[in-house]
């Protein structure tokens, strides 16, 4: 093998090595962060039915009177006793009842609580504002979600709450 051949080679293989490491790279990283926004849609999608089952056991168990707020965050679920009538933001007629905690820790996404709406309609669970959905939405800024939502037509449209087919927020009482 020539002299000049060889120091090709002894240049050229590092420089390939590296050019396919960097592509392998970029090709990782995209498909994090596409991944990553479905993620965070099954993520929501399974914590809401998770909590909206919880607190509908509860309504059932200790009957949830009512919420201090328009939006209250969910951070007492994992509350083994208390005094009073009022756990976190939610008011109980029956506290005696109280068989928690029902979770080890509060669940969250993008590490932020998730929240009880009491609109016109029930009480619903939802991501709390700031939370950034797979189709760039965030709640708060692009999908208002307060007293007046209507959470059905939220729940039905694929480009606000609705992800796979399944709602993103859940409806656990009645008003």
């Amino acid at each position: 093998m020539s002299l000049l051949r060889k120091n090709m080679l002894t240049y050229l293989m590092p420089i390939v090595t590296a050019s396919l490491l960097a592509i392998l790279f970029v090709i990782a990283v995209y498909r994090y962060s596409t991944q990553m926004h479905t993620i965070t849609n099954d993520m929501i999608v399974d914590h809401v039915e998770e909590l909206a089952d919880i607190l509908k056991k509860i309504d059932k168990e200790c009957q949830i009177i009512g919420f201090q707020y328009e939006k209250n965050y969910i951070d007492f679920l994992n509350v083994a006793k208390f005094d009073g009538s009022e756990v976190g933001s939610m008011n109980l007629a029956y506290p005696s009842e109280w068989k928690g905690p029902y979770l080890k820790d509060n669940p969250t996404i993008q590490e932020k609580q998730y929240v009880v709406v009491v609109a016109k309609t029930g009480y619903y669970v939802a991501p709390a504002d700031g939370v950034v959905l797979a189709n760039g939405k965030v709640i708060g800024k692009d999908i208002i979600i307060n007293k007046d939502t209507d959470f059905d037509a939220l729940m039905r449209d694929p480009e606000l709450l609705l992800y796979n087919k399944q709602p993103m927020a859940r409806k656990f009482k009645e008003v």
